[in-house]
């Protein structure tokens, strides 16, 4: 039977995949090439970096990630080893796209800015951004996407950065890439973030990196002039508590943490160990379906019933009083320990 090495914030990880074969749980950052010499599968999420330096000299043939993004993944390596790979596209999507829904909703009710009265630039407009325009549509949001690879393919009815750049709100949705035509990394930096206008909301959900931390500091700390959610971070776990301390909400990138996606997730690349295998899939997700809540007169209200963002953000902030916490192990405990979280977008 073949072993699989699991990170051990995978959902049921050890109950679908002990259906495969022996399997062993680690923690995601700490997996190690010493760990994985008696390895055949690798199952890992979006914390752990898989490449020569951890891959080399193992017997490790198939690598899956139970994450949308890849990031993280040396493909090329992989590649030249002859390793399979799998991974979890748009598994969290829902989930992602709900946060924004979820940070707006508590934006506009602080701002007293009626969300039907605001314009909502969208960059990127792939498994999660296509489904944040859906939503905000569905309340009567005016919506402006960027999405120049799509716009190269003949997608019609997209805008310029600038464009984006100029709405009400704006929320970033791109993959994390530093090289090709169109690098993301510090998409924003610090000539784009001069472009957005004051009183702007700005919400980053993508990864860290996309976004000049420094410059979006120097803005924030001179003009005072934005409001910021963050999710993803530069330098994860080891975030910068200044910038916390600027956030409007700030989360420890759990936008995609809904149990719901997350099981997603864990059944796709499941099902993706089951080809590489040739084996019949014997597992299946034991979630049962969310019964809709009572509604109100505001549907903002009713999105921070079904989810209120504000408890993972006074959660986060602990760290900015509590002189006992350490940033990079309080950032993982509070992802490693995120209560269950249910969709709600499909339940109305």
């Amino acid at each position: 039977m073949p072993m699989i090495t699991l990170d051990e914030n995978i959902p049921y990880a050890e109950q679908a995949f002990d259906t495969l074969g022996q399997t062993r749980l680690l923690a995601g950052r700490r997996i190690s090439n010493a760990d994985l010499q008696d390895t055949d599968i690798l199952v890992v999420r979006s914390v752990t970096k898989v490449n020569a330096q951890l891959l080399a000299g193992t017997p490790v043939r198939f690598v899956a990630t139970a994450t949308a993004g890849f990031d993280h993944i040396d493909l090329d390596y992989l590649h030249g080893q002859g390793i399979g790979f799998a991974r979890a596209p748009g598994c969290n999507a829902v989930s992602a796209a709900e946060y924004v829904l979820a940070a707006i909703s508590h934006w506009s009710l602080l701002r007293n800015k009626p969300l039907q009265e605001c314009s909502i630039g969208i960059v990127g407009h792939g498994n999660v951004g296509s489904r944040v325009r859906r939503l905000c549509e569905s309340i009567g949001m005016r919506c402006i996407v960027n999405d120049p690879p799509l716009q190269e393919q003949g997608g019609m009815g997209l805008y310029p950065l600038e464009t984006v750049l100029a709405c009400d709100i704006v929320t970033l949705h791109v993959p994390f890439t530093r090289t090709g035509r169109r690098p993301t990394y510090r998409l924003l930096d610090a000539r784009q973030i001069a472009r957005l206008r004051p009183g702007t909301l700005l919400l980053n959900t993508a990864r860290g990196g996309v976004v000049d931390e420094g410059a979006l500091m120097s803005r924030l700390q001179s003009y005072f002039d934005l409001d910021v959610v963050l999710d993803t971070w530069e330098n994860e776990p080891g975030i910068n508590g200044k910038m916390l301390q600027h956030t409007l909400l700030g989360t420890p990138h759990i936008a995609g943490y809904s149990l719901d996606g997350k099981i997603r997730g864990t059944e796709m690349v499941y099902q993706a160990c089951c080809q590489f295998l040739h084996a019949h899939p014997a597992w299946g997700s034991p979630l049962e379906p969310v019964s809709p809540k009572p509604c109100s007169q505001d549907q903002r209200w009713d999105v921070l019933n079904a989810y209120d963002i504000r408890e993972d953000d006074a959660l986060l902030k602990t760290l900015l009083w509590s002189k006992f916490l350490e940033t990079g192990t309080y950032f993982d405990q509070l992802r490693k320990h995120y209560p269950a979280r249910r969709e709600f977008s499909g339940l109305s």
